[in-house]
Formats: C-alpha cells, sequence, structure tokens
C-alpha cells in the first residue's frame, strides 16, 4: 500500500516552489513583468497556506452569498479511515434558478478540495448543486505506472483508476477498497448531505440508495481529470469536464494505455477540456499535442484546438487551450486553468 503525503508536507513543498519560480523570474525579467508574477506567486502561495488551515479545522459558512459545508469524509462514514480532508460542499445559489444537476468535481495529485474553491463556487453560482471531493490521490498515476513491476504491466494504468473510481479489487500498486472509493466516498456523503441538509435538495441525486449518474457531471484536475474521463467510460454521467489532462502515457511501452479506446457509457458529446498550451506537466511523453490528440481520438472531443482569447463559444470546440500565465513554470502552467479568470470559459467547459 502507498505511503500518504500529509498536508503540511504539500503545501511546504508549494510555498518552496512558488518562492523559487519566483526568484526566477527576479533574475531574468522585466521589472513591470516582475512585479505582475509577484503578486500571482504570492496569491497562490497565500491559498495554499489557507487550505492548509481549513483542511487542519474544517467548518461550515458562506462564502459571499454562498454557502459552503466542510465535511470531512470520515464524518459520513465510520469505513473511511485515510485521507480525509474535507469535502467542500456548495448548494446552489439561492437567488439563481436551480440546475437540478450535480457536479462533482476530483482536484489533482496531492490537492485537496479546497485548492479548486473557485471553480465550485462558480458552479454553485450558476445553480448547480457542487462537490468538491477528497479521495485517495496523494501519488501521481504516471508516477505509479512508470516504476518498478507497474512498468511492465500495460493494465497499470486501467486498474489502478479501476479501483480509484469504484474500489474494485483489481490493482496491484494501489490499495482502495468500495468505502473510500470515488462511487463509495461520494455516495456516503448525498447520504450524510441528505439526512442532515434536508431542505437543499441533494436526495434529488439518489435512487433507491444509489446515485443516479445520469443527473450527475463529473470534472477533475490532472490525476482528477483522468478519474473524470475514466467515469465517463464506466457511467452515464451527463458531462466529463477535463482539466490539464488525461496524461497517462507508459514510457515503457511508449505509449498510451489502452483505456482510452474503451466503449463510452457517457453521451457522446459529453467530453470538454481545458489545458494551457505549454504544460509539460500534462504532456507526459514529451509531446505537446499528447493530450490534445488522445481527446481527439480516444474520447470524441471534436473540434479544433481553440484558444480560449476567441472568446465563448469558441467556435464550439471541445479542446481548449490557453497561453494565459506563460512565461511560468511548469507547476504553474499545469494549475493555471484552476485560477481566478477563467470563469466564463469555466462556464462553457463544465456550467452550461
Amino acid at each position: 500500500m502507498k505511503s500518504i503525503s500529509t498536508n503540511f508536507r504539500f503545501d511546504f513543498f508549494y510555498s518552496i516552489l512558488l518562492l523559487i519560480l519566483f526568484l526566477n523570474f527576479f533574475n531574468c525579467k522585466k521589472e513591470t513583468e516582475t512585479n505582475e508574477d509577484l503578486v500571482t506567486l504570492l496569491g497562490l502561495n497565500i491559498y495554499a497556506r489557507s487550505c492548509a488551515g481549513q483542511n487542519t479545522f474544517p467548518s461550515n459558512g458562506t462564502v459571499g452569498s454562498l454557502i459552503r459545508y466542510q465535511v470531512r469524509p470520515s464524518i459520513t462514514s465510520t469505513a473511511i479511515t485515510s485521507d480525509n480532508n474535507p469535502h467542500h460542499v456548495y448548494p446552489p445559489l439561492s437567488s439563481v434558478t436551480k440546475k437540478n444537476i450535480l457536479s462533482v468535481f476530483y482536484p489533482g495529485t496531492g490537492s485537496s478540495p479546497c485548492e479548486i474553491g473557485a471553480i465550485l463556487q462558480q458552479g454553485a453560482s450558476r445553480g448547480y448543486h457542487v462537490i468538491g471531493l477528497s479521495y485517495p490521490n496523494s501519488e501521481a498515476v504516471n508516477s505509479i505506472c512508470n516504476q518498478g513491476a507497474a512498468r511492465n504491466d500495460a493494465s497499470c494504468f486501467e486498474n489502478l483508476r479501476n479501483e480509484v473510481v469504484t474500489g474494485s479489487q483489481v490493482s496491484s500498486y494501489v490499495s482502495v477498497d468500495g468505502n473510500n472509493s470515488i462511487e463509495g466516498r461520494l455516495l456516503s456523503l448525498l447520504l450524510y448531505l441528505s439526512r442532515t441538509y434536508p431542505n437543499d435538495g441533494w436526495d434529488g441525486f439518489l435512487t433507491g440508495g444509489a446515485i443516479n449518474w445520469p443527473s450527475v457531471y463529473v470534472g477533475g484536475h490532472s490525476q482528477g481529470s483522468g478519474h473524470a474521463a475514466f467515469h465517463g467510460k464506466l457511467r452515464n454521467v451527463g458531462r466529463v469536464s477535463i482539466y490539464s489532462g488525461v496524461s497517462d502515457y507508459s514510457l515503457q511501452s511508449a505509449s498510451i494505455p489502452s483505456w482510452f479506446s474503451n466503449a463510452q457509457v457517457a453521451p457522446a458529446g459529453s467530453y470538454y477540456g481545458l489545458i494551457h498550451e505549454n504544460d509539460t506537466v500534462a504532456n507526459f511523453s514529451g509531446n505537446a499535442n499528447q493530450v490534445t490528440d488522445v481527446w481527439l481520438n480516444q474520447f470524441g472531443m471534436t473540434g479544433a484546438l481553440t484558444n480560449t482569447n476567441a472568446g465563448a463559444p469558441f467556435g464550439n470546440s471541445k479542446r481548449l487551450v490557453t497561453t494565459a500565465c506563460n512565461g511560468m513554470g511548469a507547476a504553474v502552467l499545469h494549475s493555471c486553468p484552476m485560477t481566478n479568470g477563467f470563469q466564463t470559459i469555466w462556464n462553457y467547459i463544465s456550467y452550461p
């Protein structure tokens, strides 16, 4: 069973990374550009420190006009004993028409729902019930499947994602049971919310004690985007939103995994994506078109690659790229689509 990284270790590493990036910019950029970068980097660092506090001391309250619940997974089920950063839950904004759709978002490797708060809040402000789900995500899928015995296991990527998403005991490289899987945690959370906040409408996403998948949209960033994409292969979810992924790639065989081509249960045309055009973290193979080619050829995401500068409706393409954050480090480019300023684009990809 793989080791679990602590929030402190992640936030400390993130803070040091941001400091290094800033020092590099200070030495090589013009003064005006450096000042802009400083504001961006300090903002990211402050947000990371805030999330460390929220993960340690979760609470319910308001964010602007929105209600937010921070719910530890262990509160929803006694069978959940690890990966206990709080879920972030938002009922729809009371002043807008409810969509009667649940949007569930999976954060990336080592991240908690707090770190993708802006996109969660945007969904609630549009009338969606929104959940940022906390789940086992301490190690990157590419790291696991490209080392040791897993390097020669062609099924590593699919089985690993299957176990994390459903709890099926099919992977030798992770240990996630049904209660701790994405689906198990989501079900436990919805049952808890239905009991605790009966007037919010959470029971509308349950049928006979099971999740009503056609009324659910799934999305994710980085590792989470891969789980969302995999989920669309298994369940009849209404929409799949992919940010900065899916990056699965075998260095040993120089190939993408076969699960990309599995039959899709989600409706045709339901996958949408956004990535930074210079994202070297997601494009793990070194091919700058690795991710966006998979979008087109394996996920049926039609349309020309379209820069977000084109504005909505982005040529009706399902494959969007951004040049925002250019000139910054690899980690920042990878996280760029999750930062404030993309609200109109999030509406198109995740919250129509």
